[in-house]
């Protein structure tokens, strides 16, 4: 029967190898056409330079029926990249993860690495993850640019949202926490709020999983679970050393974010993220977790909700007349135009280049706490925020359409759905 599974896998590569991949349109020349005899290490040179240069979030490489496919990340959205030669695919997925320092010989195991670049004078870093699949290996390499570190004057929070953001981090203690889906740019926000804090009399302290930028003036910990020292732990050793504001990677579980909400009544500033659509679902999946609503009552200062939009391309955008339900939505007058990308080489026809945030700050006030015990649903929280008239992601997101930094779909595309009259700009 071994043997039987072990021709059946030996065959099953053979067939992979013999289809070759099919070329992508969105690559560069070099990449198009690799030169006669190219070694791996000349195709993963050039990937990096041609990621990092279409300023790329994260490279896909994964061994599929037809061959190895590569697709880079780039805005949100997915583009095709001309994979290596069908005869050094094994080589580059090898010396892929022996840069990253995984161990090789071993496709069953997911594991984790990283390795640095400099391209065009720009240190960059690549986070990598193998994860073992039926045709062989998937790698995803998460790049890590420390040029792209922003401030919180760029993220696109509007004055009034920046202002209550400054004014949660002044407390003396309370826990704030940015809230929305994966690669909604969570951790961006954590570190601007960081850094600017960092620049204070404060002593600031990173508790990582990993850590993905060095940041002066913060002392960071990378979290090892495999050795024992995990969120919780880290939080229940870290006020020995005396710190202002801690920063928790995120609060995936109920020992950590109890932990988290027992550093703030010690007296701290805590600074996280978790995986929530908006305030209303962090809060009752904080809740769900087990957390007591006491506690976190007492603990929980501010939520943070966001978003990332794809920003008009600035090489090809035209003023347009909008339609009828964008007029009516973003309350503008006949005759008044909106910005959209017409297409061009800089954008690969997309219309977008670079992108840009969408923020709702939700404060949390007495008549929240008050409603904790009672552990309301998602829905009875948004009715509350909306009958207090907090500012929410849709709002905010038209108002960056209007000022011509984003269109109407990208809005609908971030809500998945039609607005409705509850989202209509107050």
């Amino acid at each position: 029967m071994k043997q039987q599974k072990e021709e059946k896998v030996k065959e099953k590569k053979q067939n992979r190898r013999a289809a070759k991949p099919a070329e992508a349109p969105h690559k560069t020349e070099e990449a198009t056409k690799p030169a006669p005899g190219k070694t791996a290490e000349k195709w993963i040179t050039t990937m990096i330079q041609d990621a990092v240069r279409q300023r790329s979030d994260a490279v896909h490489i994964e061994q599929q029926h037809e061959g190895l496919t590569v697709r880079f990340r780039v805005d949100g959205t997915l583009r095709p990249y001309a994979g290596p030669e069908t005869s050094l695919e094994d080589s580059v997925l090898s010396q892929l993860k022996k840069m990253s320092r995984m161990k090789t010989g071993d496709e069953r195991v997911p594991r984790d690495g990283r390795f640095g670049a400099i391209v065009d004078s720009r240190e960059v870093d690549f986070r990598v993850h193998s994860l073992p699949t039926s045709y062989g290996e998937s790698l995803a390499l998460r790049l890590l640019d420390r040029a792209t570190l922003v401030p919180m004057t760029k993220l696109g929070l509007q004055p009034d949202a920046l202002a209550k953001v400054r004014e949660m981090m002044g407390k003396p203690r309370g826990l704030i926490l940015v809230a929305g889906p994966a690669v909604s740019g969570k951790t961006t926000t954590l570190y601007a709020m960081l850094s600017e804090i960092a620049k204070g009399d404060k002593k600031v302290v990173s508790l990582e999983y990993p850590i993905e930028f060095d940041m002066p003036n913060v002392i960071q910990s990378q979290i090892d679970p495999r050795s024992g020292y995990d969120y919780p732990t880290a939080l229940r050793v870290v006020t020995r050393q005396d710190p202002d504001v801690v920063m928790v990677g995120g609060l995936g579980d109920a020992d950590t974010a109890r932990a988290a909400l027992e550093t703030v009544l010690g007296g701290h500033v805590v600074l996280s993220s978790i995986h929530a659509s908006d305030a209303a679902e962090a809060i009752t999946r904080l809740l769900g977790m087990g957390v007591d609503p006491y506690l976190l009552g007492a603990g929980l200062e501010g939520i943070i909700e966001q978003r990332v939009l794809r920003r008009v391309c600035p090489s090809c955008k035209q003023m347009v007349t909008p339609s009828a339900t964008e007029r009516e939505w973003l309350g503008m007058k006949p005759g008044q135009k909106i910005v959209k990308g017409s297409g061009c080489p800089e954008c690969k026809g997309s219309g977008y280049k670079g992108r840009v945030g969408v923020f709702a700050v939700l404060p949390v006030t007495e008549e929240l706490r008050d409603l904790l015990p009672a552990r309301p649903q998602p829905n009875a929280l948004r009715q509350f925020y909306r009958k207090a008239q907090r500012v929410a992601l849709i709002p905010d997101g038209m108002a960056k359409v209007k000022a011509g930094l984003t269109t109407f779909d990208e809005v609908i595309r971030m809500g998945g759905y039609m607005p409705s009259q509850a989202d209509a700009p107050v």
